[in-house]
């Protein structure tokens, strides 16, 4: 088993090459220090929005920002800024940042990465250039997890304006304290959520590093993703009603199985992204049968299909396939269906200009890399409804994530760091 510790981590063998550009040794020791706050029994990390937890992470976030010269501030919701004010203030900003908080027992890496690449990546620019044409501005998001109030990508939809104010009183942690509550203890301001929208005008791109959670980039041995879109997720609940009976005394051939057929469905619907797209993706990750007893025939199965593509005509066509088999299913069972659509967000297309801005600094160094789509949401995807953003993937070991046993190598640490850079001198000077 995979658990980061600090001795293993600086263990890794780093090409000389790595650490004349990034030092390793200040990147490893940030990953511990904020590792610890928080950290489990399990060595994973659990740390929520609003909790002393957080607010000690920030905290130190913020100390490090500080010390690399850049004008920090908060909002009223949390979000951190810290600024590096370019040549030319006038022209709108290149935005650069992830999250610091955890899902239950996580992995150290998942937010955390993106937020030291950020602020080492501005560290080199400061010492390799000074400053840019452009503004920098390093955001630290908060609650982008959702794990204590149920309202992933929070901080970053607040900065886009998307969140209004009875939102945070309505939502409430498994305890009963309201999301507003919970901001006001840490000295954070709810009723001023309007001056927390950040002017889209002011911002030229947002570039995210983020670990890839997944196995591609380690399987096919590239140093760096180039993320070409991010998916858009739709759950569709799919509901088959037949007839509940006796398991003992009803025949096999006068059965209405509703649960036989939401298994026929399972399978089917495991081959139909195939069929469409090598990007798209399906699941069914949740399923309820009733009345749910070993000894009867479920008269009605309850499921939840989570259908991804960076592309939104793809994704319909895989959700229409659904359907079809759906209803194949049905009429040869003798069930009865129906659907509801839970959530539907569109696929966020990464620009062109920012994927070729990323190989060109991958190439630069001599690094690997391949495109491949963000199955995940990330805050990234959030600001790339309104602005120009783009996504850098690092390989995560064994494609583990939201783990203890959650582990990026340190060199693969330095590389995503090092074209990180590379890409907001691009942009920042363009």
């Amino acid at each position: 088993m995979n658990i980061f510790s600090l001795e293993a981590f600086k263990q890794t063998s780093i090409p000389k090459e790595l650490s004349t550009l990034i030092n390793p040794d200040v990147l490893a020791e940030r990953v511990d220090q904020l590792a610890s706050i928080g950290r489990t029994e399990d060595g994973g990390v659990t740390r929520f929005v609003y909790t002393d937890e957080e607010a000690e992470a920030k905290a130190l976030f913020r100390s490090w920002m500080e010390q690399a010269g850049l004008e920090v501030r908060e909002d009223a919701v949390g979000n951190m800024y810290g600024r590096l004010e370019g040549e030319n203030p006038s022209k709108s900003a290149v935005l650069t940042g992830s999250h610091l908080d955890s899902v239950p027992n996580g992995g150290v890496f998942d937010g955390v990465l993106g937020c030291i690449s950020s602020l080492m990546a501005i560290e080199a620019i400061v010492k390799e250039q000074g400053k840019l044409d452009r503004t920098l501005e390093l955001v630290v998001f908060v609650d982008e997890e959702g794990a204590r109030f149920g309202s992933g990508l929070y901080g970053s939809r607040t900065a886009m304006g998307e969140v209004d104010k009875e939102e945070m009183f309505q939502l409430r942690d498994e305890n009963g304290m309201s999301m507003a509550e919970a901001m006001k203890i840490q000295g954070y301001a709810p009723n001023k959520i309007k001056e927390c929208t950040y002017p889209k005008e002011d911002v030229c791109a947002f570039l995210e590093l983020h670990i890839e959670q997944g196995k591609q980039l380690e399987r096919n041995q590239h140093n760096i993703g180039v993320v070409n879109g991010i998916a858009g997720p739709c759950w569709l609940d799919i509901i088959f009603t037949g007839d509940t009976d006796h398991a003992g005394n009803t025949p096999m051939t006068m059965r209405h199985d509703a649960a036989a057929g939401a298994a026929e469905l399972i399978v089917s619907i495991e081959g139909i992204p195939r069929e469409i797209s090598s990007t798209a993706v399906a699941t069914v990750g949740k399923l309820q049968l009733y009345p749910n007893g070993a000894n009867v025939i479920a008269g009605k199965a309850e499921m939840t299909v989570d259908v991804r593509d960076i592309d939104e005509s793809v994704r319909d066509d895989v959700l229409h396939k659904v359907k079809e088999e759906a209803e194949r299913i049905a009429k040869k069972r003798g069930l009865q269906t129906e659907y509801h659509t839970q959530l539907q967000i569109a696929p966020v297309p990464v620009p062109k200009w920012i994927q070729t801005s990323i190989k060109k600094g991958a190439d630069k160094h001599q690094l690997s890399y391949q495109s491949l789509p963000s199955g995940a949401s990330h805050d990234a995807m959030i600001l790339g409804k309104y602005v120009p953003s783009g996504l850098i993937f690092v390989p995560s070991r064994d494609g583990k994530s939201h783990t203890p046993e959650e582990l990026t190598s340190l060199a693969d640490c330095l590389r995503g760091v090092i074209v990180l850079k590379e890409v907001l001198m691009d942009i920042g000077n363009s």
